[in-house]
């Protein structure tokens, strides 16, 4: 199977990578968290995350090398489905139209036989 080893309480630890100098804590040892340290401010900024530029310019740097990534579809493909779009939204231009205007001539039937 693998490489046994043996745990701070005696429990059997089965592994197939080798451990190196590591300290070994069972299941029951990794579900408690040790109690937080009370550090100031100062100290807790500088273990944090990094300032807003180096964040920002990161995000720039990322977004940049996905958008590399990202395959574009050639111009006869876009112009393509650019057809397709303006068609479909004249198609329901008109539908749309017709029934407005179905709708207005139908409300002055109604207000002039009222009247």
């Amino acid at each position: 199977m693998g490489k046994k080893n043996t745990l701070n309480n005696g429990e059997q630890l089965y592994s197939n990578a080798p451990l190196q100098n590591a300290e070994l804590t069972s299941a029951k040892d990794a579900g408690s968290n040790p109690a937080p340290d009370n550090k100031k401010k100062k100290d807790k900024k500088k273990d944090g995350k990094p300032n807003i530029f180096v964040r920002i310019g990161r995000f720039f740097k990322e977004m940049f090398s996905e958008l590399k990534k990202v395959s574009w579809p050639d111009a006869k493909k876009v112009f393509t489905q650019l057809g397709v779009v303006l068609l479909v939204v004249f198609i329901f231009l008109i539908i749309i139209t017709a029934f407005d205007l179905g709708a207005a001539e139908l409300l002055k039937l109604l207000v002039t036989r009222e009247g």
